[in-house]
């Protein structure tokens, strides 16, 4: 039988016709707010910051929505369109140029770099890969990203790391920045992002976010194929899903035909139904090395769901004693990584009720999204909005 999949598409559009449209939107959107904020708009005297960035699809994007909401809530305005209206700038991955640093201090607003990811070299190192795989050419468009970042890096009044792991890769391959930053790790709603009563049933494996390279479920399919006859397991694989995975599935599929009766694909979901997904899961295993602070490793453990990651990258910073971060090198996925993972679902899965409760406590100490904003007002300089 062919691994299930549901749809989460809705209304008459196709897929394409609907993402085409809300790109075209975006860019004229963003265009139009470049033109506003260029425009001498009055001085207000409420506590106002301006974003670089609207709520869109990704990590950036998302955790712009988070921000502003919880910004809102705590008294602060926030503006797309008018700069100099603002006290302050956060800036989302890159600016639009050394012109809007100049824009800024002429005007009075504080910059705030928040780094997100670049090209890391030694990712992108040219390497021939086969058909369907992420290519790994770095090309002038990442170089000319990379760049940009450098020059932010330079001209920001204050530099916002994700995590410790994010500040030592932009030390080593942009520019190390030794004064007026800080490290903040992404937040979650709490109350929103909760445990749930459990479900009955199998035990549940979580696959889950953008699957867009090889290597994700490259690692999660072998290591639910050596444990799910075992420990009686079904995985579930939620998110966007790339034309590799897609095909990793059905490779799978024909090849582990009793296995995959048990592999359902969701596929992309809207965020706000990701706790649904989260409460009905018993351990999030998230393969991917090298990334800076997954949104969905902040609100796995938010739920109380226990998380299995690799060493190396912000993730394993994220999970503290709600999980556990397999040892690995850099971009290292090989059999020994795999057979990591698979021992460390393992021991999670003889203590979960206790690894369930340590990953909620975690979320609760660090990964709060009040917190988090308080923390971002304290480095944008409006710390008086949030007593």
């Amino acid at each position: 039988m062919p691994v299930r999949a549901v749809s989460s598409r809705r209304g008459g559009m196709t897929g394409t016709t609907v993402d085409n449209s809300h790109a075209v939107s975006r860019r004229v959107q963003r265009v139009a707010d470049r033109v506003s904020s260029c425009l001498p708009w009055p001085r207000t005297t409420r506590n106002t910051c301006f974003f670089g960035l609207r709520a869109t699809p990704g990590g950036p994007g998302y955790f712009s929505r988070k921000l502003a909401q919880e910004f809102h809530g705590q008294g602060m305005r926030v503006t797309h369109n008018r700069l100099r209206s603002a006290q302050s700038a956060l800036l989302f991955s890159v600016s639009w140029g050394d012109w809007f640093h100049r824009l800024c201090r002429l005007w009075g607003v504080r910059t705030v770099l928040r780094m997100d990811g670049f090209m890391l070299p030694s990712y992108f190192d040219n390497r021939a890969q086969p058909h369907g795989f992420q290519k790994r050419a770095l090309s002038p468009s990442a170089m000319r990203l990379n760049y940009r970042m450098q020059r932010d890096l330079l001209w920001a009044d204050h530099v916002v790391y994700q995590s410790v792991f994010c500040k030592e890769m932009a030390d080593t391959h942009l520019y190390n920045r030794r004064e007026r930053y800080s490290i903040i790790h992404n937040g979650v709603n709490l109350d929103w992002f909760r445990p749930g009563l459990g479900h009955s049933g199998r035990l549940r494996l979580l696959a889950a976010g953008s699957l867009r390279h090889e290597y994700m479920l490259g690692t999660v399919l072998p290591v639910f194929a050596r444990l799910w006859r075992s420990h009686d397991l079904e995985l579930h694989v939620v998110g966007t899903l790339g034309r590799i995975c897609r095909r990793q599935l059905a490779d799978f599929s024909h090849q582990n035909s009793e296995a995959s009766e048990r592999i359902k694909v969701v596929g992309a979901i809207d965020n706000d139904d990701m706790p649904q997904q989260m409460r009905q899961a018993d351990v999030l295993l998230h393969p991917r090395l090298g990334d800076w602070c997954p949104n969905v490793v902040v609100e796995a453990l938010a739920c109380g769901l226990p998380v299995v990651c690799g060493s190396w990258g912000g993730a394993s910073e994220l999970v503290g004693a709600g999980g556990i971060a397999v040892p690995t090198e850099q971009w290292s996925y090989g059999e020994e990584f795999l057979q990591g993972m698979a021992t460390a679902v393992e021991t999670v899965l003889a203590s979960l009720p206790d690894y369930r409760a340590r990953a909620r406590q975690r979320a609760e100490a660090e990964l709060d999204i009040s917190r988090v904003a308080e923390a971002y007002a304290l480095a944008m300089g409006l710390r008086h909005a949030c007593k």
